[in-house]
């Protein structure tokens, strides 16, 4: 995109960009919480239902899909990288699973993930602060593309990111600006795209069609829930709505690609309308040329829409039909265990009768003769429960969790090795989900090694064999290292469903010969994976010397017959 020379031609283009970028973003935020209210409480008005079958749904499969303390990554190089590359990969590529782990960025990823499949995506911003790398999760209704059409943020020409601060920190940031002044006058409060409080939008959006779209169901404004009677006895509830009192500022930081520089050029708003910086992204500890954001997603079913689908969205309707069975089962149960009941032919039935009667041993004498007390008690149709599991069977379905994965028994298998058939088969459907989770968890790693190569100083080291045979030891930088690389999942270390597998494949490969015991451990990576390392060197240190002692003593004993003769 070409950007003016002209300040107010400057300044239009970019007030038309963030328009343009934020022109879905208050709908989408009231389908977002309402999204939030079905994973956090299972209802979608947020005062929760008996059980909630989606938040439990949520959680296994993510801890199918990924796992942040096995995840490890490795490097690959294009064809033509030097011998040199090749040995700097393996330092580096711990490197890059080190900084993963010690910038926490591996347990925020794994709350974004979770919240993927909430919203339907989920956006991770990653930049070199204070000599490391920091991780930060950005919502989706905190972002706006310029054209929603376009799944991949690369090809975006332009996105904005909003945020809000306090005044204090704004004033923090502008020091040593010379218009400070100015700008705190100006700026304070929203803008024109700032979104609602979030009691107004969700007001607003379940007085329309809601998700789970069940008739009878919407839940209004301070109203019961979906159930004719409401829902009794819920026990304690809370919003999880953080309060925050002191005074915030919307901030909106507006990337739009400069063709001229080939790289984002960023532009600082604070609300109203206060333009405070425009400034290449280079100087602000990002990578030339690319963005500081990457799109986390558990699946690739939007090819044309760039915040993907919700996967809560898909188990509302079941939600809502699940919580409306069982509650028709605690009514039709609660009536059994106290029936409602007739009086025929009583005269002047007073509270303290009617007391009588409700009592156990109760008895209450009538004038007529005719008199009658009739219980009605309602029958419990004998497929109610069988209706609520064939529920839970479709939330597992829409999943794609099966019995065998979630460690159930299945009818029909008799042996382990038919339960670890079954297993793999039955994993086909998670196993794509994690896949995509590992393609998110790529481009945030590459990003997080290109900032080590842009702003660290940290030496690594590789052995390799040098000009007469002898291992010599090359220190080098980050810096140094080709930019002609793709950082990837190791052996799909990132989800727990590929673990037999990978534990396979290293037996397999040390069976071969294709590999050694060093190479083994690093595969498994154990617990205390250093000190075992450390232990293997003693041991085979301790085997080659009992080997050579042993060809010792057999050259020995060879000669020893050879002067027999």
């Amino acid at each position: 995109m070409k950007i003016p020379k002209d300040l107010i031609a400057k300044e239009r283009l970019y007030s038309d960009l963030v328009k343009q970028c934020t022109a879905s973003r208050k709908d989408r935020f009231n389908f977002y919480q309402v999204c939030r209210n079905y994973y956090l409480f299972g209802s979608q008005d947020g005062k929760g239902a008996p059980y909630n079958k989606i938040g439990s749904t949520v959680d296994t499969l993510c801890s199918f899909i990924y796992s942040p303390d096995t995840l490890r990554f490795s490097l690959h190089l294009g064809t033509e990288s030097s011998i040199d590359d090749i040995h700097k990969s393996v330092p580096l590529s711990k490197e890059v699973t080190e900084q993963w782990r010690v910038s926490r960025t591996h347990l925020l990823y794994g709350t974004g993930v979770k919240w993927a499949s909430v919203y339907g995506a989920m956006m991770m911003k990653s930049m070199w602060m204070g000599n490391r790398v920091r991780s930060y999760l950005v919502e989706p209704h905190q972002f706006g593309v310029l054209r929603e059409d376009i799944p991949e943020l690369a090809d975006q020409e332009a996105f904005t990111h909003h945020y809000t601060i306090t005044k204090t920190e704004l004033e923090g940031r502008l020091e040593g600006n010379r218009r400070k002044g100015d700008i705190m006058e100006r700026a304070g409060g929203g803008g024109p795209d700032k979104l609602p409080e979030l009691d107004s939008g969700l007001q607003r959006l379940l007085v329309g069609s809601p998700v789970g779209g069940v008739s009878g169901s919407i839940a209004l404004a301070g109203g019961s829930s979906t159930v004719e009677g409401g829902i009794g006895g819920r026990g304690t509830s809370y919003d999880y709505i953080p309060v925050v009192e002191a005074e915030l500022i919307d901030m909106c930081d507006l990337y739009v690609w400069n063709d001229e520089t080939d790289d984002y050029q960023v532009i600082t708003r604070a609300a109203p309308d206060v333009y405070i910086y425009d400034r290449s992204s280079e100087f602000m500890g990002h990578v030339k040329g690319r963005a500081p954001f990457s799109k986390i997603q558990i699946d690739f079913a939007s090819y044309d829409y760039f915040w993907n689908t919700s996967f809560v969205a898909k188990l509302a309707w079941l939600q809502d039909w699940r919580t409306t069975r069982v509650m028709q089962i605690r009514t039709l149960m609660d009536k059994q265990v106290d029936p409602p009941f007739s009086i025929t032919g009583g005269v002047g039935i007073t509270e303290e009768k009617l007391s009588a009667l409700r009592a156990a041993g109760g008895m209450v004498p009538f004038p007529t003769p005719n008199a009658k007390v009739q219980s009605h008690a309602p029958e419990m149709p004998a497929d109610l429960f069988a209706d609520v599991s064939q529920i839970d069977t479709m939330f597992d379905d829409v999943a794609g969790i099966g019995h065998v994965l979630q460690g159930k028994g299945e009818a029909g298998v008799r042996s382990r090795g038919q339960a670890d058939l079954m297993a793999r088969l039955g994993s086909a459907r998670p196993k794509d989900r994690a896949i995509a989770v590992e393609e998110s968890a790529e481009e945030v790693a590459g990003l997080i090694l290109r900032l080590v190569q842009d702003h660290s100083d940290q030496r690594f080291e590789f052995t390799a064999p040098g000009p007469e045979g002898k291992a010599e030891v090359t220190q080098f930088i980050a810096e140094q290292f080709t930019r002609d690389y793709e950082v990837k999942v190791d052996a799909h270390s990132s989800s727990p469903i590929f673990v037999e597998d990978r534990k396979h494949d290293a037996i397999t490969l040390l069976e071969a010969k294709a590999i050694d015991r060093a190479t083994l451990l690093d595969m498994f990576d154990p617990p205390n994976l250093q000190d075992l390392q450390e232990r293997l060197k003693v041991i085979e240190k301790q085997e080659a010397a009992a080997r050579k002692e042993e060809l010792a003593m057999m050259q020995q004993q060879g000669a020893h017959r050879g002067g027999k003769k």
